[in-house]
């Protein structure tokens, strides 16, 4: 008779126990726990949520030997594993190649996977396959160092909440599609983009992320819009396009945003916001708005300094304004 003692109680805990033991850990540490007994052989085979980083990785020095061996265990993992896949996260200085990202993104895009995250090489950029278009049950998507191609029939992703594209080449027209196809998106990050003349339509986006160099952007059905942080670039070409624009930047970026809540303007944001700005009657009162931080206004600028007293004018509850100062040497 077995005693108490002599019992094995972990390997009798309900799957979902053991899973949400096993995601706590890193991935090769679960994998390893195969080893343990035939019970355990294939428990981590279970788990929804696979993690790969640089943790994963052999120790050594020849960087092709690590890729190589990251790229089998990746794969190995993909091909065990019995069950649907809800999160894959691929985070690593390695990069694979392309057939063997393609082939990971196709068997990902048939076993339900919910959020989508990847990051690969410090220097290198991947394609994403047509296929990540064709995920219906995304609902978080995080690429880096990608470009975008998404085909004709791609009719959005329906389930996607959450959206980040940091250095992503994708046409102007197509990540205003993107955006648009994604009724339930509720945060939005783009960063390092060049020269993009941006309308963002998003009826549910609460939380706006941007970063890059931007001609222009124009907010338009973003009613419950609760948060926005923006860091524009500037370059010569586009100065001289701001100095060419018409109509009130400042109405076309805020004035759409009854709900604003958090607001936090970087580098040249001011001064975007004052291309068209002019005194008289401010139509939209930013009643939940409490915060407010500015970077590098020029106080020598009275059209940025318009922006900042419309800003505080407009913000009748606002709890807090942080203001930092541009100031521009004499020759």
């Amino acid at each position: 008779m077995d005693t108490d003692s002599d019992r094995d109680l972990l390997s009798d805990l309900p799957q979902s126990i053991i899973e949400s033991i096993l995601v706590k850990v890193p991935l090769v540490d679960a994998v390893r726990t195969s080893i343990l007994s035939r019970k355990w052989r294939y428990k981590w085979a279970a788990i929804t949520e696979l993690v790969f980083n640089d943790t994963c990785r052999t120790s050594g020095h020849d960087k092709s030997i690590i890729s190589c061996n990251l790229v089998n265990f990746i794969t190995r993992c993909l091909f065990l594993h019995d069950g649907p896949i809800h999160k894959f996260e691929l985070n690593t200085s390695y990069s694979p190649a392309s057939p063997d990202l393609d082939q990971w993104l196709l068997f990902l895009s048939r076993k339900d996977i919910k959020e989508l995250i990847i990051d690969i090489g410090e220097d290198d950029w991947f394609r994403a396959p047509s296929c990540v278009f064709f995920c219906p049950k995304l609902t978080h998507l995080v690429l880096v160092r990608c470009e975008l191609n998404p085909p004709p029939n791609f009719k959005g992703f329906l389930c996607l909440k959450h959206l980040s594209l940091q250095q992503v080449i994708i046409p102007p027209h197509d990540i205003e599609v993107l955006i648009s196809s994604c009724p339930l998106l509720e945060s939005l990050t783009l960063s390092y983009f060049d020269s993009l003349e941006l309308t963002i339509r998003a009826p549910n986006l609460k939380y706006l992320n941007l970063e890059g160099e931007f001609k222009d952007i124009r907010l338009e059905n973003t009613p419950h819009l609760i948060g926005i942080s923006v860091a524009m670039y500037m370059t010569d070409d586009i100065a001289e396009h701001f100095e060419q624009c018409s109509g009130c930047n400042f109405d076309k970026f805020l004035g759409g945003v009854p709900c604003l809540e958090r607001l936090i303007g970087h580098i040249y944001f001011t001064k975007y916001l004052s291309i068209g700005n002019e005194q008289g009657n401010f139509p939209v009162t930013y009643q939940n708005l409490k915060f407010i931080e500015l970077y590098q206004v020029s106080f020598e600028d009275m059209k940025e300094l318009l922006v900042v007293l419309r800003l505080i004018v407009s913000s009748p509850n606002l709890e807090e304004l942080q203001i930092s100062v541009s100031i521009r040497q004499n020759a």
